[in-house]
């Protein structure tokens, strides 16, 4: 009982994601009956298609350095400035422990300081590329058919309000994740369809 009490409160958030998931496609299937949506681009075209969403996320990633680096390399230095003290001491067999148990935690505080940088700029990015998204710079709006008839090709407005909410969510994830991330996506998507059309014409 207590080995699945553990597993449970260790696997929850994909517990909780499996509920969410089947709960949404019982009810796309029993009450919604939205249409599909068709890509209305051709493969070559999707580099320049995500191309501003692309320079969106190198801005934003920009940003976050400009807002995070005064408030938090000050001390990002001084834990530096104290490892390298410590591994600059000479070596004396007295003190080697002293120095290793040191050494130890101004590691672990540096460590430590590095991955409360990595989520309060991770927080900012993922706020500033909420407001691009809601702006208007998203990742399906230019190449899905309901970006670009708004209000003419959905069978219902809630449908395209929901479009709306997913598209400005996705976005915003994608452009958090930087400019790295959108090229990795398009890289990956145009190196299916050569490798499909490959296979095609052999």
């Amino acid at each position: 009982m207590t080995t699945l009490n553990s597993m449970a409160a260790k696997n929850w958030p994909l517990l909780v994601s499996c509920a969410f998931s089947l709960v949404g496609v019982a009810v796309a299937g029993m009450f919604l009956k939205w249409n599909s949506l068709s890509f209305t681009i051709k493969v070559s075209d999707l580099a320049s298609l995500l191309a501003p969403l692309a320079f969106a996320a190198a801005v934003v990633e920009r940003a976050v350095e400009i807002l995070v680096s005064p408030w938090r390399d000050a001390g990002a230095s001084k834990l530096k400035k104290a490892v390298t003290a410590i591994k600059a001491r000479p070596a004396n067999a007295a003190q080697d422990q002293q120095n290793a148990a040191d050494l130890k935690i101004a590691s672990d505080a540096l460590d430590e300081y590095r991955g409360d940088t990595q989520q309060y700029a991770f927080a900012v990015s993922l706020t500033l590329s909420g407001f691009v998204s809601i702006a208007g710079i998203r990742a399906f709006g230019p190449i899905v058919e309901a970006g670009q008839l708004p209000d003419a090709k959905l069978p219902s407005e809630a449908q395209h309000l929901f479009f709306l909410c997913v598209d400005v969510a996705l976005s915003a994830a994608l452009l958090a994740g930087g400019a790295d991330g959108i090229h990795s996506v398009v890289n990956a998507f145009t190196s299916f369809f050569d490798a499909t059309a490959d296979k095609s014409s052999a």
